[in-house]
């Protein structure tokens, strides 16, 4: 076993150092991407001081699957910051600072429906938290904990019961895009584990090793700098969730960012227009540059620690459930062997 771990150690330092050589090749003679919104491959980030206030939005969820059901308990929060010179001066979180869950049941779904069911109810309860946290605070910034918009693994078929689920959750995302942009809301998607290409994918032939986008921009991007802006997708009239999403599709966008030299890269996604690509950048490598090695928003830190779920709340739940259904809600049988 040793040595097959030894092995697989020196294969995956063998392509990393491969990925650096086609890092340093970008830097020395990549042209940019016709999907660039910037004249640059790479922007240095410069130190700013915040003030004013600041929401972030997270939620957390638990699942368990019963024969012929499918019970999920979640819940999200925002945390709301204000910064004086700064620092944090007074702080409020809605609904509250540690909210009660929210219960689902859907019965009759099968495999793929399951996933979709998890995610639907997790990004519909954010993002309900979130518009509400607009209408309420009226933040200069709002960040999401994720994408700024649900992902092509988030959609339904369209026979899928649930398919009015994602279409009622687009359009909580539209009046959120909305209520941010007449409002001078400036709302930003922060995912710190992006498996996105869409960057790798702007620079073939540059680059021929298979790799997310953070992988390779480990190696790309020193500490202190920031990509060019580009457009979320280069066709979003073929991509379902942004041709759905109407006139908005057009508008996303992202880049990516390395505030801390011993942590990767992070995603920040966007709606064009509503402030300079480079303030956007150095208030969020601002506000995540509390840890050498660990690059995130300390106000996401917040909201996820807030909206983080107790296995114990999914216990109370499973029993409730059980005691009013009765002896027809039965386990999976994985769940109930009487040996091992």
């Amino acid at each position: 076993m040793l040595e097959q771990l030894k092995k697989a150690a020196a294969h995956i330092q063998e392509i990393e150092s491969a990925r650096s050589r086609s890092a340093q090749k970008v830097r020395a003679e990549a042209t940019i991407p016709k999907d660039a919104l910037e004249p640059s491959f790479t922007f240095p980030i410069n130190k700013t001081e915040v003030n004013g206030k600041i929401s972030a939005v997270d939620g957390g969820i638990l699942s368990y699957e019963m024969h012929g059901a499918d019970l999920l308990i979640a819940k999200a929060v925002s945390s709301t910051f204000n910064y004086e010179n700064g620092s944090v001066n007074t702080h409020t979180y809605h609904p509250r600072a540690f909210p009660h869950p929210s219960y689902d049941v859907e019965t009759g779904l099968d495999e793929r429906e399951v996933n979709w069911h998890n995610s639907l109810f997790r990004l519909q309860l954010e993002t309900q938290n979130a518009l509400e946290t607009a209408k309420k605070e009226k933040p200069g910034h709002l960040l999401l904990d994720g994408s700024i918009c649900p992902l092509m693994s988030d959609r339904p078929a369209e026979e899928s019961k649930l398919f009015p689920k994602y279409m009622a959750l687009l359009n909580t995302y539209k009046e959120l895009y909305t209520f941010c942009t007449e409002n001078n809301i400036i709302l930003l998607g922060v995912i710190k584990d992006s498996r996105s290409r869409r960057f790798v994918e702007m620079l073939h032939p540059y680059v021929s090793e298979r790799a997310s986008d953070t992988v390779f921009l480990h190696h790309l991007l020193k500490e202190g700098e920031r990509t060019f802006a580009f457009r979320y997708s280069e066709s979003p009239q073929k991509h379902h969730v942004l041709r759905e999403l109407g006139k908005w599709g057009e508008k996303l966008c992202a880049f990516y960012l390395k505030p801390v030299e011993a942590d990767r890269p992070m995603r920040i996604e966007f709606i064009n227009g509503q402030k300079p690509f480079q303030e956007t950048a150095d208030f969020i490598s601002t506000i995540s540059s509390i840890n050498r090695s660990y690059a995130y928003p300390a106000i996401l830190i917040d909201a996820d620690l807030r909206a983080m779920m107790d296995p114990n709340e999914l216990e109370r739940a499973k029993k409730s459930l059980s005691l009013f259904a009765g002896p027809t809600l039965l386990d999976l049988r994985r769940n109930n062997r009487p040996f091992r």
